[in-house]
């Protein structure tokens, strides 16, 4: 009796270690931000929006659970023990041998793959409760089941069956259409499974139009499920597919146990589960830069600002959004004009089966970031009515009406933070803000007041947030020191060679005998040789500083960069990069000549 005990419980134990290792190793900013990406709150408002739509339960209950996981390792922890309850139930309701135990873990193994497999698509998602609704709809058919398993007369079973699918499809979706499927596997009778396909094929579609009128019913058949766009991302979805396909056939496989050796099922069941936890890391989204933006997103939700700089810095080939997030720290830093030509600019695009842009994926935190309110809010509203309230944009539209001055609808938006389990103590701490004193007082406001400096009408909000940012700080309005420092930034990265010269000249003006930041140095030594006026040069060569090392790098390098200006060719610029790598002269004659897309 201990062994058959033993035998069951030990490929349970062995899943649960080994899948919470897994993913406490490789996932837990990817939890982080899932769950930063969903939304529950305590009111009628949030179950009315919710229960709107057919199969509402497992989103309803999914989103409940998916907020624990704000902490990564107990959301972890809690979505390995689900899995590992959902075989153990798998094992009680079908009574499987115990020598096939190891199969009721496949489906729980492949739920891991799907979530492994999430790409850039999770910062777009009209499903509640993501990592936690599969659970929680597979073990409510696999109940629902259990009461068929016990009925022995069939037109019982067959009734009850009608009744979980007619009954509790508005309620569970999809998983009622799995709990009236699943005891067709108990005996094959040809008229209980004709009786039963056929009412599936229409009573959901008749549900869904009567008492779901917002809902599109072509897709009742999958409602509940946790989607993200239907027509573009059924490879994400197959590992899910293919779980609900196995947990149909539980029954099957364990009657036919019954016809095998002991040794031979437990060889079967064993490689058959091997063969699935292997598919998991050949399933999972390995894009480097989706790892990174995941850890930078985490770390600006938790507070950890300190750690963005370097996240960003060791990514070889950054998307834009990691761009942007790199000039921002250094920025912060004051080191952007010493050090943001030192890093990568040999950028990535976003590979996802969801056509996500970098603005739509990190354009309103990268717009708050720079303190343009309105713009950050358009683009969390936007995310917000096209798919759904997130924690993330929530936070993000509070702040900007906070500071602009829009005490109703912050406190709004706060009042819906209040009523969350994690982000009501965040809430609290900006009321602050409210009072105008303190507004006032705060140090984004006041920085706000020295880099946005607009005209009427200077700014179009529908261009990409990068390309946006580069144009509007191109544009030479009122300088403030902290705008200047973003303005030369631009005017460098974008080869503004007039409006550069005015911004360093003003500042020379302004602060004489200051010394300029180290690519600002090159970007002058450079833009002085292409004028190809001797005074000019000998003028720029006292700003710098002839002894520098800025300077003494330029005269060793002057005949190869005069070529580069008028005859350039391949050889010349592989040899610019190796000698003066991390230079803006690199910059201006290898990596922005490679067709950068502000996107």
């Amino acid at each position: 009796m201990k062994k058959q005990y033993l035998q069951r419980i030990i490929p349970l134990v062995v899943f649960a270690v080994l899948a919470f290792a897994y993913l406490a190793i490789t996932s837990q900013d990817l939890f982080y931000v899932v769950q930063s990406q969903d939304f529950f709150v305590y009111d009628s408002y949030f179950f009315d929006r919710v229960a709107a739509y057919p199969g509402w339960v497992a989103p309803y209950v999914g989103s409940f659970l998916t907020q624990f996981a704000f902490h990564p390792l107990a959301g972890i922890g809690l979505f390995v023990l689900l899995l590992t309850a959902l075989a153990w139930i798998a094992q009680a309701v079908w009574r499987v041998p115990r020598q096939l135990s190891a199969l009721t873990l496949v489906p729980s193994v492949l739920v891991v793959a799907f979530v492994v497999g999430w790409d850039y698509g999770l910062f777009g998602t009209r499903h509640y409760g993501n990592l936690f609704s599969p659970i929680v709809g597979m073990m409510l058919a696999t109940l629902l089941t259990a009461v068929s398993v016990r009925l022995k007369n069939r037109w019982i079973r067959y009734a009850w069956s009608m009744a979980v699918l007619v009954l509790l499809y508005p309620f569970l979706g999809f998983y009622a259409l799995m709990a009236a499927a699943m005891p067709l596997m108990l005996r094959f009778d040809k008229l209980i499974i004709l009786l039963t396909l056929v009412p599936m094929a229409f009573v959901p579609y008749i549900e869904a139009q009567w008492l779901f009128p917002n809902f599109n019913s072509h897709f009742c058949m999958i409602a509940g499920l946790p989607f993200k766009d239907y027509f573009k991302t059924q490879l994400t979805w197959m590992p899910l597919y293919v779980a609900f396909a196995f947990s149909l056939m539980l029954p099957l496989l364990a009657r036919a146990a019954g016809k095998m050796k002991p040794r031979m099922a437990t060889v079967i069941s064993c490689a058959v589960a091997a063969a699935a936890v292997a598919l998991v890391p050949m399933l999972r989204f390995n894009d480097s830069n989706f790892k990174t933006l995941l850890a930078v997103e985490h770390a600006y939700g938790t507070g950890e600002d300190n750690r963005v700089l370097e996240l960003c810095t060791t990514q070889q080939r950054p998307i834009r959004s990691i761009v942007m997030y790199r000039n921002i720290e250094l920025w912060k830093r004051g080191e952007l004009l010493d050090k943001m030509f030192q890093y990568s600019w040999n950028t990535d695009t976003v590979k996802s089966v969801n056509l996500r842009m970098n603005t739509y994926i990190t354009g309103a935190k990268v717009f708050q970031h720079y303190t343009f309110w309105n713009f950050s809010y358009r683009w969390a509203m936007e995310r917000m009515v096209m798919y759904k309230p997130s924690y993330a944009d929530i936070q993000i539209m509070a702040k900007n009406v906070l500071y602009n001055h829009e005490t109703e609808l912050a406190d709004k938006y706060l009042s819906m933070l209040d009523n969350t389990l994690y982000y009501k103590d965040w809430a609290h701490t900006q009321r602050r803000l409210l009072s105008p004193e303190t507004l006032r007082a705060d140090s984004a406001y006041m920085m706000h007041r020295q880099i946005v400096l607009v005209p009427q009408g200077a700014i179009d909000n529908t261009e990409y947030c990068e390309y946006l940012l580069l144009k509007y700080f191109t544009n030479l309005y009122a300088l403030t020191p902290k705008r200047a420092e973003l303005c030369l930034a631009a005017c460098m990265i974008m080869h503004k060679e007039n409006e550069f010269w005015q911004i360093v000249l003003a500042q020379e003006k302004a602060n004489p005998g200051m010394t300029l930041p180290r690519h600002v140095q090159e970007a002058a030594l450079l833009y002085a040789l292409k004028k190809n006026n001797a005074s000019l040069m000998a003028q720029i060569k006292l700003m710098v500083g002839p002894q520098g090392a800025v300077c003494q790098q330029f005269e060793r390098n002057q005949d190869l960069l005069a070529r580069l200006l008028t005859a350039p060719t391949m050889g010349d610029v592989n040899t610019l990069a190796a000698l003066c790598p991390g230079t803006y002269w690199n910059y201006y004659f290898n990596d922005s000549r490679k067709g950068v897309v502000f996107d």
